[in-house]
C-alpha cells in the first residue's frame, strides 16, 4: 500500500511548483458538539470552505502578480495516490512575503468533490 507522499496543485490549467508539505483541508459539513448540563451532547452544523495550503517556488518564469488576482477559478489538488480533489469558485485567499525564493499562499473555495 502506498501512502500519499506528494502532491501537484494546479489553478485552472496551471501548475504550481509547491513545496512538499502542501496541504487541504476539504471543507463541507462541520458540527460543532457541545453537552448540556444533563450531560447530553448535541451538535450544530454549519458550512466550510475548502482550503489548499502551499509553499510555491518562485521562478523567473513565476508570476505573483496573476496568482494574486486567481479569483473564480478551480483548483486542483492531485496526490500520488490518484486522489483529485476539485474546488470550484476557487480564490487566493492569502499570500505571504516572497522571500528566500518562496511565498506561502492559501487558496480557499467551494467544499471540495472527489
Amino acid at each position: 500500500m502506498q501512502a500519499t507522499g506528494r502532491v501537484t496543485i494546479k489553478l485552472d490549467s496551471e501548475q504550481l511548483r509547491s513545496k512538499p508539505g502542501a496541504s487541504i483541508q476539504i471543507g463541507g459539513i462541520q458540527r460543532d458538539f457541545d453537552v448540556t448540563d444533563q450531560l447530553e451532547s448535541y451538535f450544530k452544523e454549519k458550512g466550510s470552505v475548502a482550503v489548499i495550503k502551499c509553499t510555491i517556488v518562485h521562478a523567473s518564469d513565476t508570476d505573483i502578480i496573476k496568482l494574486r488576482d486567481f479569483l473564480n477559478g478551480t483548483a486542483f489538488f492531485t496526490t500520488d495516490t490518484n486522489h483529485c480533489y476539485t474546488i470550484a469558485n476557487a480564490a487566493l485567499a492569502t499570500m505571504g512575503d516572497l522571500a528566500n525564493g518562496e511565498v506561502e499562499v492559501t487558496i480557499m473555495g467551494d467544499p471540495a468533490q472527489q
